[in-house]
């Protein structure tokens, strides 16, 4: 109950319960566990669930405590968050004896928003340091940062619907997953270095799956000029040393790329600072969790062939833990990273179609077995008059809708030819597809 009094407003004691429905991008951000937390702050009972219309939450408890309840949803809502609609409703209280996270529920044809991919976190990376089994564990993740859209297959978003579903928890992972003052709480991809996903190499026909051997021989195989295909968060790339002439030149030629700038990875801003000039903006855009590549003004020239004709250098930093540890390994401080395709083909996401096929034009081929249910491209962003403009909206965007004040329920668009993707309406959003490519090859198209 909440009491008027002139201008003034007062949350009573009274025992009362409350529906909230949200939505947004809910799912996939540590939403969930947020919820839980501060519902056992403010003391109340009920519970919380995803559902494909969002997120779902009866609570009950005294009147003030629903009251700041719900103004902590607003406020200290996860950072990769974004909620576009809370409702709230009178219900009738239950018989529960605490606040809980049910299962999910799959209860009409609206869609909830699913959380774009996110970078790995400081904290999962002093933890890869840290915690005895993810020492080195180069698929670490939480709550609040890892895969979320490449490996998600179908809604709502819990594990089963992932390609994580093959990787059964082991028992430490499953008393954190459970365990709702761990950060890990519901976190989906979880794993570690007993149950988890492993990367192996493939170099001159044979295979590495020692993980310390793997990173030592791809950061010898960078340095001394050859050409390596990764399997990164949305498709491969192709690495080289950034410095190599002959070496990046080989990539070109490999490629059947004539013209178009290679992207470049950084080891961190310090080493970017070295290359680039960069505004505060673009220092805030490069460090954020989405981790674009950024059009930086050139300062000190690399290879010639990575931007044949320009004075801008396309460049990032590192985003998935096993840049960080292959940078460990590396003496150069920045890399070519660009998509692995051929020319105008899309960017492969099969370990076996990167072995026939980026096999003969890389010297070596890292695979890892978490399959990629959604490919992406890394996301371009430049900025201009100091806004960011998004050139190349995919990796860490999508599939985040624009929300319209119209109905475009029904409405499908799509592009011309080149520089493809397309969008569908749903309700009053726009929900635009990752970037896709030309459409002159048969493959894209």
């Amino acid at each position: 109950m909440t009491i008027f009094a002139g201008t003034k407003l007062f949350a009573t004691n009274m025992p009362t319960a409350k529906k909230i429905y949200l939505r947004g991008l809910v799912q996939g951000v540590g939403f969930r566990p947020f919820i839980y937390r501060i519902a056992q702050r403010h003391d109340l009972k009920g519970w919380v669930e995803n559902s494909n219309e969002g997120v779902k939450i009866h609570a009950q408890g005294n009147d003030k405590g629903l009251h700041d309840f719900i103004t902590a949803i607003r406020l200290e809502a996860p950072a990769a968050s974004q909620i576009t609609s809370l409702k709230t409703f009178a219900a009738r209280q239950e018989s529960f004896d605490s606040f809980f996270i049910k299962k999910s529920e799959d209860t009409s044809d609206k869609v909830t928003d699913v959380s774009p991919d996110i970078a790995v976190c400081d904290s999962c990376l002093d933890d890869m340091k840290k915690q005895s089994h993810r020492i080195d564990f180069p698929f670490i993740n939480c709550t609040n940062c890892g895969p979320r859209f490449t490996i998600i297959r179908d809604l709502p978003y819990d594990r089963p619907m992932t390609t994580m579903e093959p990787f059964s928890m082991c028992k430490t992972c499953k008393g954190e997953y459970h365990d709702i003052l761990d950060r890990r709480f519901h976190a989906q991809p979880i794993a570690c270095n007993h149950c988890g996903p492993v990367y192996s190499l493939y170099v001159n026909a044979n295979e590495v799956r020692d993980l310390k051997e793997i990173l030592s021989q791809t950061a010898r195989l960078i340095e001394t000029g050859k050409i390596i295909a990764m399997k990164g968060l949305g498709g491969f790339h192709l690495a080289c040393d950034a410095h190599n002439e002959k070496t990046v030149d080989r990539l070109r030629n490999a490629k059947n790329r004539d013209g178009k700038p290679f992207a470049v990875m950084f080891r961190d801003l310090e080493s970017a600072q070295k290359y680039a000039f960069i505004s505060c903006t673009e220092k805030d855009i490069l460090s954020k969790w989405q981790r674009p590549i950024i059009l930086l003004k050139s300062r000190k020239k690399l290879a010639k062939g990575i931007s044949v004709g320009f004075d801008t250098i396309g460049g990032m930093l590192p985003y998935l833990p096993f840049h960080y540890l292959l940078f460990e390994k590396l003496q150069t401080d920045v890399i070519v990273l660009t998509s692995g395709n051929i020319s105008d083909e899309p960017i492969i996401i099969d370990n076996q179609d990167a072995i026939n096929i980026l096999g003969p034009i890389s010297d070596a081929v890292l695979i890892n077995n978490r399959d990629i249910y959604n490919r992406t491209d890394d996301s371009v962003v430049r900025v201009i008059n100091d806004k960011p403009r998004l050139i190349r909206r995919s990796r860490s965007w999508v599939p985040r809708p624009i929300e319209l004040n119209l109905d475009t329920d029904g409405i499908f668009a799509c592009g011309a030819e080149l520089v493809n993707c397309f969008c569908i309406g749903k309700g009053k959003q726009a929900i635009l597809s990752q970037h896709i490519g030309d459409l002159k090859n048969a493959e894209t198209l």
